[in-house]
């Protein structure tokens, strides 16, 4: 067998050191050869999507190839980007010849639905390439318009790239050429050939300037070539760190999805499902993003798996509840069967895979509107006064939000910015003869809403009703002076808010009906509002880490939080105010109804020694158990201690392999800024 670990020696090298998400490879050579051609082209009459499709055409005929001794599957970061230009061309060429005024109008960006998506795996893997090409040849004799014409176009040449990509491989990896060439005759029939199919599928959509796309339900759509094969499960786990190692590559969020329901409601989780965990283990990257669905069926055994692997601090997986997400979205009308197979891209975005536009998000600063509200507090008798005009601001907040994204989606309208590509592998593109931006798609967009600031939001909430409204220890005026001074002369006041108020994370009944008012409050502003072009927006209680710098532009809080200090991380409690252990945490956050929200992200600290005990290990699974059946949406875990991270912050030179759950994505410890990397020590451990 290849050896993988040699290609995830070399695949480390290629990574920008100090960021995120970073490919050290110099030059983007897909966008330089489709950049050439539209310059050459520029005359010609064609319509914007068979231009693109040309382009695209042209770019794979002429990407140099690369193959390593021991890489086991085609396709890589290397076959598009490079540290050496091709032969003949200078950097002024290149500068200009990729340059914004050549590629800006062709394509879309992630606002306009560019990226975090994924291609139909499931029909790809049943029909193959030349069901693939016939689909399209029948759609253009049926339709005949410029989009089916773009899109018979890429599926041809994607077949001549395969055939392309054997020959250059013949005489150092015959069985690699000889696997590409059956793929352009025939459906893979064996794993590996449906391993070779997928990932160079996924290559080649990350040619075209997108990233953090998925794999979706990778044990899912590949678990009956799995099954069919004559393969140990020795040459399974090779053969799945190879594709793992490859993903590492490309040094973005990857997300695959494991386990949940199948469409018929059985558990889904199997042989395969371990495999990826395993997979995820040994190959130890950051950019595998593994989400485990799990639900009221899950076994203990695929959960005491789960924790395995969480144990082990590299953060994954993230456990997803189905029984919540598949309710939210058939609450959208979509039948409860195609509900049951949807899978997390991105971080913890939710699609239908290959049957849906690209997913896209914003941020919405919820203590920024509450603010406004608070700043008029001597005006009211009562708490349900405030809070009234408070939603009264975040509703004309909300209205601006998405005036601006619906303009900005008009902008990239499917006629001069489509997209043959996705849509080729996208259900229904080819049935309707219409591009995935333009109704080709069998379901509707959707745009998230990430509302900041849930926790600092309900303690605040929280601290006015207990000291202001009910007991009278705070007057209006004292507040909101020290609010606009940032507590100066007022620190005897901060300690009160800090202190004498209940605070989220606690399982105390007045923050856990405050945060179940907030989040339905956010499903209700967001919800009554549909995309430009029919799809829905949706509420997502999730910040990414701009919770960090949400918060470095606004005032104090009444929660007791300092001006410029970051806001309340996603969904979780804020950092060292949860002190009422593990499950008064899990109760607080399963608290609010996530049936109306398309995402969540909560952050989870344990000590490595906790979850390496049979207690810890019991605990464990009984905080899932109740995650699942409470209702709660996502969680994540990280498993680090503070003596550690304060050492790496202080001697980065001996934790180079240190990774950390950061947000919806887990990241290497010393690529992380500092504001970053205290806002997790902030986070409280649990497991004392």
């Amino acid at each position: 067998m290849r050896d993988w670990k040699k290609i995830l020696a070399f695949e480390h090298t290629t990574a920008v050191r100090g960021t995120n998400y970073t490919c050290g490879l110099k030059y983007h050579l897909a966008d330089y050869f489709q950049g050439k051609y539209l310059i050459e082209n520029r005359k010609i009459p064609m319509s914007a999507a068979v231009r693109k499709a040309r382009a695209f055409q042209f770019m794979l005929q002429n990407l140099p190839l690369t193959f390593s001794a021991d890489q086991e599957f085609f396709g890589g970061a290397e076959i598009f980007k490079s540290n050496q230009l091709p032969a003949g061309v200078s950097e002024e060429e290149f500068s200009f010849t990729t340059s914004s005024a050549h590629l800006d109008y062709r394509r879309r960006n992630f606002t306009a639905g560019l990226d975090h998506t994924a291609v139909d795996f499931r029909t790809l893997v049943t029909e193959g390439l030349p069901g693939l090409m016939d689909r399209a040849a029948a759609s253009h004799a049926q339709y005949g318009n410029p989009c089916t014409e773009a899109m018979r176009i890429i599926a041809e040449a994607v077949v001549e790239f395969f055939k392309r990509a054997a020959f250059s491989c013949r005489e150092t990896h015959p069985d690699v050429s000889a696997r590409l060439i059956r793929l352009t005759q025939e459906p893979p029939k064996t794993f590996a050939d449906g391993l070779q199919l997928i990932w160079l599928t996924f290559v080649l959509v990350e040619t075209d300037g997108r990233t953090h796309n998925g794999l979706a339900r990778f044990d899912q759509y590949m678990y009956e070539l799995y099954r069919n094969s004559s393969i140990s499960r020795e040459e399974a786990l090779n053969l799945i760190c190879h594709i793992w190692t490859k993903v590492e590559g490309l040094h973005e969020t990857t997300n695959i999805c494991i386990g949940g329901y199948t469409p018929q409601g059985e558990d889904a989780a199997n042989e395969l499902s371990v495999l990826c965990l395993e997979a995820t283990k040994q190959v130890h990257s950051a950019s595998t993003n593994l989400s485990a669905r799990l639900h009221k069926k899950t076994s203990d055994k695929f959960l005491l798996d789960c924790i395995d692997l969480i144990a082990s601090g590299i953060g994954f997986p993230a456990v997803f509840n189905d029984e919540n997400n598949i309710t939210m979205l058939t609450k959208l009308g979509i039948p409860i069967e195609d509900a049951r197979d949807y899978a997390l891209f991105g971080c913890v975005e939710p699609l239908i895979p290959g049957r849906q536009p690209a997913w896209s998000d914003g941020r919405f600063n919820m203590p920024e509107s509450f603010l406004k509200a608070v700043m008029r507090l001597a005006d009211f008798k009562s708490l349900d006064e405030l809070l009234r005009v408070f939603e009264q601001e975040m509703l004309a907040d909300m209205k601006r939000y998405v005036d601006q994204y619906n303009q900005e989606l008009k902008n990239f309208s499917p006629e001069q910015y489509p997209d043959p590509l996705l849509s080729l592998f996208t259900r229904d593109c080819l049935a309707r003869g219409l591009d995935i931006n333009a109704g080709g798609a069998e379901f509707p967009r959707f745009h998230g809403i990430g509302m900041i600031g849930l926790a600092t939001m309900t303690d605040g909430i929280a601290a006015i009703d207990k000291l202001l409204f009910r007991e009278k220890k705070i007057l209006p005026g004292q507040l909101v002076n020290a609010l606009k001074n940032d507590f100066r002369d007022e620190e005897e006041l901060r300690l009160m808010l800090l202190n004498c108020a209940p605070k989220y994370g606690n399982d105390q009944p007045e923050t856990n009906s405050i945060a179940q008012w907030l989040v339905d409050l956010c499903a209700k502003t967001a919800q009554q509002y549909r995309t430009a072009d029919g799809g829905f927006f949706l509420s997502c209680i999730a910040s990414n880490v701009q919770n960090i710098g949400a918060g470095a532009k606004l005032g104090a809080t009444p929660d007791g939080r300092h001006a410029g200090e970051p806001l309340s991380d996603a969904a979780s409690p804020v950092g060292g105010r949860d002190r009422h252990g593990p499950t008064a945490f899990v109760n607080s956050i399963i608290a609010p109804d996530y049936t109306s929200q398309a995402c969540t992200v909560v952050n989870m600290r344990f000590l490595p020694d906790f979850l390496k005990s049979e207690a810890g290990e019991h605990t464990m699974l009984t905080l899932l158990r109740r995650f699942v059946a409470g209702g709660g949406q996502e969680m994540q875990f990280n498993v680090t201690n503070n003596a550690v991270l304060k050492d790496a912050m202080k001697h980065p030179e001996n934790y180079a392999d240190l990774i950390v759950r950061v947000s919806g994505f887990s990241a290497f410890f010393n690529n992380l800024s500092k504001e970053i990397q205290q806002d997790i020590i902030k986070r409280t451990v649990h497991g004392q």
